[in-house]
């Protein structure tokens, strides 16, 4: 929420609009006078990274009453305020909504007892009321992600990979209660990325004979090479009747039977912590555009529809307050009326795809083919660098191929291992605990499918007799399957695997997410060095080779000043008018400066460069230091977002193999990239593809309009790069127009 918060502030005090901030939420709504405080640049520093929220929230029961809301609406109007930015689930935006109804009445009312001037009423006829969901359930219809979500789950399925090195060293089954009262998001995405054998949610209620069912289920997974159980419940799982299910009566079940059973509770831990990259991105993305409403708002000098400002196939979007609102009520009716399934619905299109797809995760063994038919051997590799999340893809594929009765085949060491045969089928106990690892298990190799031991290649695919061809990786696997076109007689799949998240065809990369939140965890380590002794500026160099990916979205979730990336080539002029800015920005009181570099950015202006450059012009006002982040961001644990990315794509690369195993001949058209455009998963023939082969980038990048927003955010307005009237000692500033995206 703090980055929401920082993103409105800094958005509208950079376009000189006096920002208030309601402490304590309602709460402070009702009570008015110094729990309304007008923010500026200043009061939003440093908030990034904490958890929580800077201004506080609390449940008001005096809102909820007309009286309450009418003491609201005399305190705004005292202060001049005419728009609202709520930040909350959809009891506030509900609370919101009635607000705004009432507005008129309760102005009305208030002129009458004499209880604001006229004159103050005039500037506040009207209220505009713009929404941003802040919701660790991700509970909202029409939006894909709610603010906290992805912080939330990572303290998930952190926990869980502790409970299990736990849980195997004592052969026990652990039971683990989440969050979600009325939305199983929380427990069915912790359940895919982790090593769980079952789940329990509102939206999916177990057969009528679980009880029978997961007493099986947890012998055999105590039994198994892994030596543990672990069972996720929502803490709003039911049965088909509406019969509650908690976690203390599957323990007792399980005891009764036999087995050694505990139960954890994770709570309110859920909740805190700092937040994650991709929290901090989309709190800035969506309070600038919230922000930006706003501004539209006072452009217009006209009332606006209320709204709430929504991440939507990668998109920000607004969609009509109640609308939304009236959407997500409406799956507790599903509840009452035991539609399920119309309630996964509601959740989304892919919502009942992966209550499926952990179904098929949790298999054990490999089941028997139906008579006549034949099983499909899949091969993979790993071709580039080791990605994280690469382990979770193979462990996807083995597990969902294994439901179906089919076996994989994993090269290991990539294309060395594919002309050497260096390969092993794997089953699905082989892969249990894969999930949770970094790096790539199977092995990965930067050597490509060339013209040199593509034949060779093509006799190993011949001789296991493999149905398709499955390859993980970078742009070296792009490459690679640019020559299997011309040469490969089965279909070929490429599912994009890389931190640098420079495959074309897919808006993100296994391993990306996880890349992004070591850098983001690093940047903070170094800003808290900055600040705790002379004012620093650090010039911090990141990976992407020619794709600016990190460099942008760490660059705006970690708070830093600028970000030079090798799409937009920098110049001595623009390097220098930095260095000003960011001289200006600590003489204002900050202590600290950040610079994130990608590592080839420029071929010119290296990292020493730019830190001999700052050193220069900093003089005596501030020291510069420079850190090259290396291999640390390849490695770690893989994010939840890595691991739910990675069986997603091998559900589809399977769900897709079934189909094209019909056709009678294969072509060029059949060896594919797959991709996740916006909040679809697409197949799109290499071939057909836009990239700078020698570059190895795509030709399209979506993330590039939000690098504007880094300085606008980071920048006090008197010197940010946007502004027109620019007031720092540089002469160089161009007055760009920010995008909001």
């Amino acid at each position: 929420m703090n980055a929401a918060v920082r993103a409105v502030v800094r958005y509208l005090t950079h376009q000189k609009i006096p920002v208030f901030c309601i402490l304590n939420g309602y709460e402070g709504l009702c009570k008015g006078g110094d729990m309304i405080k007008q923010m500026g640049w200043k009061d939003a520093l440093g908030i990034l990274s904490k958890g929580g929220t800077l201004i506080g929230t609390a449940r008001c029961p005096a809102f909820r009453n007309r009286e309450g809301r009418k003491m609201a609406a005399k305190n705004l109007v005292e202060k001049k305020i005419n728009s609202l930015v709520v930040i909350g689930g959809d009891g506030s935006l509900t609370g919101a909504s009635i607000f705004k109804t009432e507005w008129p009445d309760l102005l009305e009312e208030l002129l009458k007892e004499k209880l604001i001037f006229p004159g103050n009423a005039k500037i506040c006829s009207y209220l505009n009321i713009v929404g941003m969901v802040g919701s660790i359930d991700n509970d909202l219809c029409g939006t894909d992600m709610t603010i906290g979500a992805d912080t939330a789950l990572h303290r998930i399925v952190d926990a869980m990979d502790c409970l299990a090195s736990t849980a195997a060293s004592h052969n026990r089954t652990f039971i683990i209660e989440v969050m979600g009262r009325h939305c199983g998001y929380l427990a069915l995405m912790s359940a895919i990325a982790g090593p769980c054998d079952w789940v329990f949610i509102p939206e999916a209620p177990p057969e009528s004979n679980w009880k029978e069912l997961i007493i099986s289920k947890m012998k055999r997974a105590s039994s198994s090479s892994k030596r543990f159980g672990l069972i996720v419940i929502a803490e709003g799982a039911a049965d088909c009747d509406g019969n509650p299910i908690k976690a203390e009566q599957v323990k007792s079940l399980l005891s009764e039977n036999g087995m050694d059973v505990r139960v954890t509770v994770l709570g309110h831990v859920q909740r805190g912590g700092q937040p994650t990259a991709f929290d901090r991105t989309l709190g800035s993305r969506l309070g600038c555009e919230a922000a930006k409403v706003i501004l539209e708002g006072i452009s217009s000098g006209a009332e606006i529809d209320p709204c709430i400002v929504s991440l939507k196939n990668n998109t920000i979007i607004k969609l009509p307050l109640m609308e939304a609102i009236k959407h997500t009520q409406s799956i507790k009716e599903c509840f009452k009326n035991k539609d399920f399934q119309k309630a996964q619905e509601l959740r989304g299109s892919g919502f009942s795809k992966k209550v499926e797809m952990c179904k098929m995760l949790s298999v054990m063994d490999l089941r028997s083919l139906p008579k006549d038919s034949k099983q499909t051997n899949i091969g993979v590799a790993f071709i580039g660098a080791p990605a994280p999340g690469m382990n979770s893809g193979i462990r996807a594929l083995v597990k969902i191929a294994a439901y179906h009765g089919n076996m994989v085949t994993v090269y290991h060491e990539g294309t060395d291992g594919m002309v050497s045969d260096n390969y092993e089928v794997l089953s699905p106990a082989d892969v249990d605990l894969w999930s949770m690892r970094g790096g790539c298990i199977a092995g990965a190799s930067r050597t490509t499918i060339n013209s040199t031991n593509v034949q060779d290649v093509l006799s190993s695919l011949a001789k296991l007799k493999l149905d398709c061809l499955v390859l993980f990786g970078g742009f070296e696997a792009v490459t690679s399957i640019l020559t299997l076109t011309e040469h490969s007689k089965i279909p070929v799949y490429l599912v994009p695997a890389t931190i640098s998240n420079n495959v074309p065809g897919s808006d993100f990369s296994i391993g990306c997410d996880t890349s992004l939140n070591s850098i983001v965890r690093s940047v903070d380590c170094i800003k808290q060095s900055a600040a705790s002794s002379r004012k620093r500026v650090f010039v911090i160099d990141v990976m992407g080779g020619n794709c600016g990916y990190l460099a942008v979205l760490s660059g705006l979730a970690s708070g830093a000043d600028a970000a030079y990336i090798p799409e937009l080539p920098v110049n001595i002029d623009e390097l220098q008018c930095d260095a000003y800015r960011v001289m200006d920005k600590i003489e204002q009181g900050c202590h600290r400066g950040i610079i994130i570099r990608n590592e080839n950015s420029s071929p010119h202006y290296k990292n020493d460069f730019v830190t001999a450059l700052y050193a220069a012009e900093g003089k005596d006002k501030f020291v510069t230091r420079s850190s090259v982040l290396g291999h640390i961001q390849q490695g770690y644990s893989p994010s939840p977002f890595d691991r739910a990315l990675a069986a997603t794509f091998a559900c589809k690369v399977y769900r897709d193999i079934a189909k094209r195993l019909t056709k009678p001949s294969f072509t060029p058209d059949d060896v594919v990239v797959l991709g996740i455009r916006g909040s679809s998963t697409v197949f799109s023939p290499v071939l057909s593809l836009q990239m700078d082969v020698l570059r190895r980038v795509p030709l399209d990048s979506w993330w590039i309009d939000l690098k504007p927003l880094i300085q606008t955010l980071a920048l006090p307005h008197s010197t940010s790069r946007a502004n027109s009237n620019c007031t720092a000692r540089c002469p160089h500033c161009d007055g760009e127009e920010v995008k909001v995206s």
